[in-house]
This record gives structure tokens, C-alpha cells and sequence, in this order.
């Protein structure tokens, strides 16, 4: 029976789920690994969701704690740890982070634009300086999302501190050149806003963009109607506009804020946002398609521990204790049926029979096997089974003794 107990408590430890502890509504998963799709479905079918950083990080204050790293809403692989040791997160407590963080998709992209003010910046020549045709021109601008700037955006921009040392079309079919300070090399030394002669009808062109007319940092999305593209796709859109990717630094500095909320790539292979006009760091992500176990969150568990242990090898300790427990259930078994079959000495208890002198009338061994049961005569003697003298008979019973 024993046995039969030991075996069902191994066999439901193999085939169900042992949650250790649930602290705030937060447990984890079976031994199973999942993607981080696989994640947020297995907490689903826990009747649960994926919990998040700020949930674990509630439960991991209030004691709890677990020796496998597990995902989180947030996309991250993390563990929670409020006592040292060794095996479990390398001697550290607190939430602990899975090794490589990183980035890996953003929905949008930082651009930063060169020297542009009031909108109107320069555009260079593909390749032959002063080789744009006005219809070139046109077509430029408008690849890089911007119009062709008119004189008078071209005067405002200088009036902002524009200046250029090349000359550029302009929308009224124009070259003009931007100078602030006088410079013999650019424009013969004149400054202001000056007609440059023309160079076989090319030239360079100034290009106008109305959302850059307070700062110098703007925010581009995916191509093709995706909803994410990667560092090196958000590289690539900024080079297709001529710019790069905006450093922190160069978006602290920018003259306008950005919309709060809209993460996107910097410069630095950062994921960032505004909040409340401040630059902030989004979190790091884990790859989606590493494995990992599943922190869930049920608001309806609020505390919960099943079982008392202190390490993750619960099973290892019942199946050892039941292996223990059906040795000796075995050795039991044995060693009483050869105890019963071979009579041993030290457990029979046979009485030593008493010696004829002092054995009473009425007492016997009759019920111990293997000893006999005295008889008595009718005058109350003993007379013992196998006495070599036989009874003596009464005086006046006896007869002549003949002579040989």
C-alpha cells in the first residue's frame, strides 16, 4: 500500500504543474520552454496573461522568488531573485536581466538633418558640382520629402543664420547664394542673399521642409507599410533623405520637442521616446524566438504555496524517498518469511520443562508442539511417559517367585 502511495505521488509530480510559490498574483510556468509568442499563449490557457516587469518586480518585493528565467510582457527574459546562491542567478538578488539585451525592432526612426534652418537647407550635386538641370532640381527635393524653397524662404532662413558657400535653385527658377560673412572664396567676398550666375542652367538646389522650420530632428517610419523595421532599415531611411541617424545628444538638444510616446531609433542603437518633453531610454528586448519559461500574472491568485521547498528538485526528493521507502518495504518482506520458514532459534520461545519433582498434578505441555502431556495415576502420583521402571504393583498382588 505504501508502495502504491510512493508511485502516485511520482507519477502526478511527472505529469502536472508544481507552481513553487504565487506572490501578488505572479507564478511561473512548468519546466516547458517557450518562445515569447509561446508565452503569452501558454498564460492564456492558464487563464492568466503575460505578466509584466512592474508585476514580477511587485511579487519579487513582497518574497517572491524562482531559479529560472522567465519572459515578461515587455519582451524581456529576466529572473527574480530575493536570496543568494550560487546556482540561481550567480550570487544576485533583485530582477535580473538575460544577457543579450538588446534591440532588435522599432516602429519608428530619429533622423537628423545638417545645417537646416527655417526649413530651407542645401542640397549638393549628386556627383558633378553644379549639375542639376531646374527639372532635377524639382525631383530632388521632392525625394527627399520636401518642396523646392522659394527666394523669400531663402531670405528668412538667411535672416535665422543661414549661410551657404554653394549656390542653389530656387523655386522661382533662380541661383542664389546665402552669405552671412564675407569670404573671398564664396561669392567674391558679398554677402546677403545674391543671384549667382548660372553654370550652363545647373546648379544646386535649396530644398524646403515646413516640419523642420522650429528644429532639426524628425521622426520617419517603415517603408513598404511596415509596422517595424530594424537599426539598419532605420539607417537606410535617413540616408535615403539625405540625413542620419539623430544621437541623444542631438535630440536633447533639438529646439522643439517631439511628441511624447513614439519610440524610435537613435543613433546610438538605442530604442528612445519623449516623455513629458524628456528623452527616455526604452527598456531593452530579448530576441522573440529565444526560449525561456513564463512569468503570468492571475489578479484573482493572490497568494499561494503549495508546496515548501527550498530549491526547484522537488521531484528528485520524492522520487529518493520513495525508492528508500520501497527497499525497506522489500527487506522487510524478506527477511520475516525467511525468519518464518527457518524456525530461527532466537525467536521460537520454548519453555524448559520442569523437573519431574516439582511438577504438579493438572499442569501440562499440551500446547506447546513437540513436548508431551504427563498422565497420573489415581493416587495422585506422576508417572512419567517413558519411565524405564514400570509401575510396581500392590504387595498383596504378588505372587510366589519361582525359582529358575
Amino acid at each position: 500500500m505504501k508502495t502504491l502511495f510512493c508511485l502516485t505521488i511520482l507519477l502526478c509530480t511527472a505529469t502536472s504543474e508544481i507552481y513553487d510559490i504565487v506572490v501578488s498574483g505572479v507564478f511561473e510556468s512548468n519546466n516547458t520552454t517557450y518562445n515569447y509568442t509561446q508565452s503569452r499563449e501558454y498564460c492564456v490557457s492558464q487563464n492568466a496573461t503575460l505578466a509584466t516587469l512592474q508585476q514580477v518586480t511587485r511579487a519579487q518585493n513582497t518574497s517572491f522568488q524562482t531559479c529560472r528565467f522567465g519572459w515578461v510582457e515587455e519582451q524581456q527574459i529576466i529572473l527574480a531573485r530575493t536570496t543568494v546562491n550560487k546556482s540561481c542567478g550567480s550570487d544576485h538578488t533583485g530582477i535580473i536581466k538575460q544577457a543579450p539585451c538588446g534591440y532588435y525592432i522599432a516602429p519608428t526612426a530619429y533622423c537628423y538633418k545638417f545645417k537646416v534652418v527655417r526649413g530651407v537647407f542645401h542640397v549638393d550635386s549628386p556627383s558633378v558640382k553644379y549639375s542639376l538641370t531646374f527639372a532635377e532640381a524639382n525631383s530632388t527635393c521632392a525625394r527627399l520629402n520636401a518642396t523646392m524653397a522659394t527666394e523669400n524662404q531663402l531670405r528668412i532662413a538667411h535672416g535665422a543664420g543661414f549661410e551657404t558657400c554653394r549656390a542653389g535653385w530656387v523655386a522661382e527658377q533662380k541661383v542664389l547664394i546665402s552669405r552671412i560673412k564675407a569670404t573671398k572664396s564664396c561669392a567674391n567676398g558679398t554677402t546677403g542673399v545674391q543671384e549667382y550666375p548660372e553654370t550652363n542652367n545647373t546648379s544646386d538646389v535649396f530644398c524646403f521642409r515646413s516640419d523642420l522650420y522650429f528644429t532639426d530632428v524628425y521622426v520617419v517610419y517603415p517603408p513598404f507599410g511596415n509596422s517595424t523595421m530594424t537599426y539598419s532599415e532605420a539607417m537606410q531611411q535617413c540616408l535615403s533623405l539625405g540625413d542620419s541617424l539623430a544621437s541623444k545628444e542631438q535630440l536633447r538638444r533639438a529646439p522643439t520637442p517631439i511628441f511624447d510616446g513614439i519610440p524610435g531609433w537613435s543613433k546610438d542603437n538605442d530604442v528612445v521616446q519623449f516623455s513629458s518633453g524628456n528623452l527616455t531610454v526604452t527598456p531593452c528586448v530579448n530576441e522573440p524566438s529565444q526560449l525561456a519559461a513564463a512569468y503570468c500574472f492571475n489578479p484573482n491568485i493572490t497568494y499561494f504555496i503549495p508546496v515548501s521547498t527550498k530549491d526547484d528538485k522537488l521531484w528528485l526528493k520524492i522520487t529518493t524517498g520513495c525508492i528508500i521507502a520501497c527497499m525497506c518495504i522489500v527487506f522487510l518482506v524478506v527477511a520475516t518469511t525467511y525468519i518464518t520458514e527457518n524456525k530461527c532459534v532466537c525467536c521460537a520461545r520454548r519453555k524448559k520443562p520442569a523437573q519431574d519433582s516439582t511438577l504438579e498434578k493438572d499442569q501440562g505441555y499440551d500446547t506447546t508442539k513437540g513436548l508431551y502431556l504427563p498422565k497420573w495415576n489415581k493416587a495422585g502420583m506422576y508417572i512419567p511417559k517413558d519411565d524405564m521402571f514400570h509401575q510396581i504393583l500392590s504387595y498383596k498382588n504378588i505372587g510366589p517367585v519361582s525359582r529358575a
